[in-house]
């Protein structure tokens, strides 16, 4: 054994863990900055109908609205968890604030909340973005699967 420890081997590593066990250790790798997030780039150029998420299918007619769709149920589902959106960002830009002053164009509002989230970004980064809210609310990845349009 190397003792090396990387992406592929922590992303493996939680797929063989209990759904509980998944979630706690998403948790703190979000609260470490660990992000387990992939771009898929075969989402580039793509349309979308919809996506599922907790076995459930819904309606979404871009893959920003997929990503403001997919926010709002986290929200709704962890009413308590508010400011971990904050706490999500990226190398050099915000991804949420309370400010619309933190995005230059591209940005909407998150229904019942007084936060805005950056949508300007292609279809492959709003799928990353869409995984990096899964991970930081300590929910597998696995359960948000987009439905080509």
């Amino acid at each position: 054994m190397s003792g090396k420890i990387t992406i592929d081997g922590l992303r493996n590593g939680l797929a063989k863990m209990a759904p509980d066990e998944q979630a706690k250790a998403l948790a703190l790798l979000s609260k470490i900055n660990i992000d387990l997030s992939e771009s898929r780039g075969d989402l580039t150029g793509t349309g979308v109908s919809g996506f599922i998420f907790d076995n459930r299918t819904y309606k979404a007619d871009s893959h920003k609205d997929a990503f403001i769709k997919l926010t709002q149920l986290l929200l709704r589902k962890f009413p308590d968890q508010v400011d971990v959106l904050l706490r999500i960002h990226g190398t050099s830009k915000k991804y949420f604030s309370k400010s619309v002053s933190d995005f230059k164009h591209g940005y909407e509002k998150i229904k019942g909340t007084d936060i805005y989230a950056d949508t300007n970004d292609n279809a492959a980064q709003l799928n990353r973005r869409c995984q990096r809210i899964l991970q930081a609310f300590g929910v597998d990845s696995t359960t948000f699967i987009i439905i080509p349009g």
